[in-house]
């Protein structure tokens, strides 16, 4: 926001240097970029953050350097026109109230359109903008003098002499006064006539209804639209203008009256012309004033310092924050003598309560609550006033059972080897459906806000996929990544569900990932059943998949990732992936340890190879075993599978370990050897297994 510091002496008498302006406005939190000379003026570049829509004006910067400065700041002087007969009414009216709370006109006739006097002149171009002609550059000084953006209408191009407030209608366009046509959508507010819009609300005037050289009797606009509206059609029709940039920050309901009369006055005064209309306005302002309560103790808390109740009252009056009643018995922020006021309003039978209440004026629509008073008495009694300190107490609270559950997750997986990646929500749009569970759809996000690879995730493996190929662009091959994260769809009913998941992508090597899986699930709770169950996923590769089960149910799918979805990602190899769902794992770990005596007496483990058809899996096999389960049974290893002569084709050999103990006793080769024969019979019966020799 650029200040000339000539049009700030209007309002600031005995106005800073620019170098203590800057000073005073940077430490005040509004950061000063540049200072430079224009003519004869001299101009401060002012940074205004995002809550401070007030401060987007000359007034509104004197305002600031008068509470800074402990200094007077004069008002805009304004005189009520005098409304000359025949006195004509423009009927106004708003589809959109809630896009519109208020919206103003006012009909000015016969005006002489021309230059602007060289002393407006002289202050738009030292804040960067260029003379139009008299009336339009009314519109802007008052809109760079108090905030408030107005738009001028040439009234005889307004069809039926009359203005509504609506949504655009389907297919209608309209020629901006950039020259550009535009096509607008249903969503968007238009100000229109009666036959079709003339404006974008909040962004910019129509070229058709523009004020010209032949322009005779002028609409003044002066209204409050919706700053999300403002904004999501400003981004969606690439219109950034500064009418936008002021109502996405947010305007103060009571300035559209007296921006409307302050431009008025303006009009008559330098393009002449007769005032016809009164004040013809829509809706309401809404304002309600807001009473913040300021409790000396949240001070003292916040701050660290103890304030006089008079420093606190007088710095708050700075910025027109109004108290309206007083503190407890002592009358005190730290036991200093009680603010003139206090005294008064216990005579006056007021309750005196533990908290100072404050009036906030209606244009500071940033302060909303106690902590927004707090950081005002800091700012206006200087932050150097706040003490440093060389150390600060923390008070430690343990981790809840989530945060330790998370943390064991990622201790075991970076232990693997992973690292830890945090990706985009959204997802690009050429594999944005690899991933997505079957019956369910995409969430995508609006595109006045994203146009292109607008889906969230519905799955975190895609992020980590293009990962995994930016390592590999930078000459890092076998990358390994997790992410901790949340992913969306919609069911087929159009329900928004958003689930978190643990996700990874481990190596090419699928036996590798499956027994960092089964380590992961079994540093959880070791005694819950791990099983994967071959299952067609979508994303993975065909025959190389499956859902996971923990303890019986089903928490995710582990598999090799798809060629295909490999190809359009531009990866050279193939890796292997996990998904599991975050919640079914926080709910099933098993966070207290579990202890059980050391064996007194030594196992004894035996090798069996058996010969199998080649479609059986291991998983059968290990259910042959354990259902037999031989008492003294401890353990099931895998070791190897062999094929080739002299097995027959169609058939290979399973070798696993089989580890026994007794509790109470050395078991004795007769023992194991019947336990083994059992094993192996069972495998006989049910699988046709036979013992390699």
């Amino acid at each position: 926001m650029k200040i000339s510091l000539e049009w700030l002496g209007d309002y600031l008498p005995h106005t800073p240097r620019a170098e203590e302006a800057a000073d005073r406005l940077t430490f005040g939190g509004l950061p000063v970029e540049l200072i430079e000379r224009v003519g004869d003026d001299t101009v401060i570049d002012v940074e205004v953050t995002s809550n401070r829509g007030d401060c987007l004006s000359h007034v509104g910067i004197a305002r600031e350097l008068g509470a800074l400065m402990s200094r007077d700041v004069k008002d805009v002087q304004m005189v009520e026109p005098q409304v000359v007969a025949p006195v004509e009414t423009v009927p106004v009216r708003i589809e959109a109230t809630d896009a519109c709370p208020h919206y103003t006109a006012r009909l000015i006739r016969g005006v002489k359109v021309g230059p602007s006097p060289a002393w407006m002149r002289r202050r738009l171009e030292a804040v960067g903008l260029r003379s139009i002609n008299n009336i339009v550059d009314v519109t802007n000084y008052v809109m760079f003098e108090m905030g408030q953006p107005l738009h001028a209408f040439d009234h005889a191009a307004l069809r039926g002499a009359r203005v509504s407030v609506r949504r655009a209608r389907a297919g209608e366009t309209l020629v901006s006064l950039d020259g550009h046509e535009r096509k607008l959508e249903p969503w968007m507010l238009v100000i229109a006539d009666s036959e079709r819009p003339v404006a974008l609300a909040g962004v910019m005037g129509g070229r058709d209804s523009e004020v010209t050289g032949a322009t005779v009797d002028v609409l003044l606009e002066s209204a409050r639209f919706d700053p999300l509206v403002v904004r999501k059609t400003a981004r969606a029709l690439a219109m950034k203008s500064e009418s936008s940039y002021r109502y996405e920050r947010g305007i103060d309901p009571l300035l559209p009256e007296r921006a409307s009369l302050r431009a008025t006055q303006l009009i008559v005064e330098l393009a002449g012309g007769r005032v016809t209309s009164p004040l013809c306005s829509a809706g309401a302002t809404g304002y309600t004033p807001k009473t913040l309560t300021l409790r000396p103790q949240k001070l003292k808390q916040v701050l660290g310092i103890e304030l006089a109740p008079e420093e606190v009252t007088a710095a708050l009056s700075r910025i027109e924050a109004r108290i309206e009643t007083g503190i407890n018995g002592t009358n005190t922020f730290s036991g200093s003598p009680a603010p003139s006021g206090v005294g008064d309003a216990k005579k006056a039978g007021v309750p005196v309560s533990e908290a100072f209440s404050f009036d906030v004026p209606s244009y500071r629509l940033d302060l909303n609550i106690e902590v927004d008073l707090i950081e005002e008495v800091a700012r206006l009694v200087g932050y150097d006033r706040i003490p440093e300190r060389d150390s600060i107490s923390i008070r430690l609270s343990p981790k809840s059972a989530v945060e330790t559950t998370i943390d064991l997750l990622r201790s075991t997986l970076v232990s693997a080897g992973h690292f830890e990646a945090v990706t985009f929500s959204f997802v690009t749009d050429a594999v944005a459906s690899d991933f997505l569970p079957e019956g369910m759809r995409l969430v995508r996000a609006d595109p006045a806000v994203r146009k292109s690879d607008a889906n969230l995730r519905p799955s975190i493996l895609p992020g980590l996929l293009e990962a995994v190929r930016h390592n590999e662009t930078g000459g890092v091959q076998g990358v390994k990544l997790f992410e901790i994260g949340s992913t969306f769809w919609r069911d087929p009913s159009g329900k928004l569900d958003e689930r978190r998941q643990v996700s990874l992508i481990g190596s090419t090597d699928l036996r590798q990932t499956r027994g960092l899986l089964e380590t992961l699930l079994h540093r959880l709770d070791r005694t819950r059943d791990v099983r994967v169950v071959p299952q067609p996923r979508v994303g993975y590769a065909s025959g190389a998949s499956g859902r996971v089960e923990w303890g019986g149910q089903i928490i995710g799918y582990i598999g090799t990732v798809a060629g295909r979805v490999c190809d359009t990602l531009g990866l050279r190899t193939a890796p292997t992936a996990v998904e599991l769902e975050l919640e079914p794992l926080l709910a099933g770990a098993q966070l207290v340890p579990q202890l059980k005596p050391l064996p007194k007496y030594p196992s004894v483990r035996r090798d069996v190879s058996l010969v199998l058809s080649e479609p059986t899996r291991f998983e059968q096999i290990d259910q042959v075993v354990k259902t037999v389960a031989p008492d003294n049974l401890e353990d099931v290893e895998f070791v190897t599978t062999y094929r080739g002569k002299p097995l027959e084709p169609g058939t290979k050999s399973v070798t696993l370990t089989l580890v026994f103990r007794s509790p109470d006793t050395t078991l004795t080769s007769e023992q194991v050897d019947a336990s083994v024969d059992s094993v192996v019979e069972a495998a006989r019966k049910q699988l046709k297994a036979t013992l390699r020799v």
